[in-house]
Parts: C-alpha cells; sequence; structure tokens
C-alpha cells in the first residue's frame, strides 16, 4: 500500500508518503519558497528567495525545520518518535556543533541512525532534513 500525503504549494511534491509500514518524508528547510518569485544574479546563483527569511539565524532554522518535519510525518500518523533515519544538510560544517545541540533536544532516547551533509542549497537556508519513520499499519 502507498499513500502520499501531498503538499498545498507551488512545489509538485508530497509532505510524506507512507508505503506499508514505513514513512518518509520530503526534505524540509526553515521555510517554504515560490520558485516563481526567486531572484537570481548574472551567474544564476539565489540572491533572493522572495520570503524575507534570509537573516533568519541558524539556530531557529534548525526549529523551524524540525516544525515541518513533525508536521509532515503528524499527516502520516507518526512522531519524531516513529523515526529510524534522519539525513541532514548543512550549509556551512561550523555549524556541526550547534546542530548536534538542538538535534539532541528532539530525540530523548534511542535516537535514528543519521548522516549529516554540508552541502550548497537551491535557495540560500542553513539546514534541510528528511527523515524515514517506522510506524506499522493497524491490522
Amino acid at each position: 500500500m502507498k499513500q502520499a500525503f501531498p503538499i498545498d504549494h507551488a512545489v509538485p511534491i508530497s509532505k510524506a508518503i507512507r508505503a506499508g509500514d514505513f514513512v518518509f518524508t520530503s526534505a524540509f528547510g526553515p521555510w517554504l519558497f515560490d520558485p516563481r518569485n526567486i531572484t537570481y544574479d548574472e551567474v544564476d546563483n539565489i540572491i533572493d528567495d522572495g520570503t524575507g527569511n534570509l537573516s533568519m539565524p541558524f539556530e531557529e532554522q534548525v526549529h523551524r525545520t524540525f516544525g515541518y518535519i513533525k508536521e509532515a510525518l503528524a499527516v502520516a500518523g507518526c512522531t519524531l518518535e516513529d523515526v529510524v533515519n534522519c539525513e541532514c544538510w548543512l550549509s556551512e560544517a561550523r555549524y556541526f556543533v550547534a546542530f548536534n545541540a538542538i538535534y539532541k533536544t528532539y530525540f530523548h532516547s534511542d535516537p535514528p541512525v543519521r548522516s549529516v551533509f554540508p552541502t550548497r542549497f537551491m535557495f540560500p537556508c542553513k539546514v534541510e532534513l528528511k527523515v524515514v519513520a517506522y510506524k506499522p499499519l493497524k491490522t
């Protein structure tokens, strides 16, 4: 069984997909944006995503990102307690220590397996996350 939970947004993605006992979320950053509102420089770097959020501090970006993850899990009947895998991307490696301090407040016991990668994002944020949760369907 596969069930999609589409997002009501300008980008055609699902918040989450339930495939049997597993729930997969899309990757979320700290805010959603409309690609039609992006401003590029002369070499196609994004200089403004139209949201007004570019000065948001890193810590707030992490908390807001977790908010989107929690919302995506909730539509599929899951919580962070059900997460078994977390993939994390940071715009700069120097955020790793601060990220870990916040991350552990969301996973109190039995944290999921995790990968953290430094990356250059398509839009100007500092963090993105996606998770896989395990929550058996009721029979």
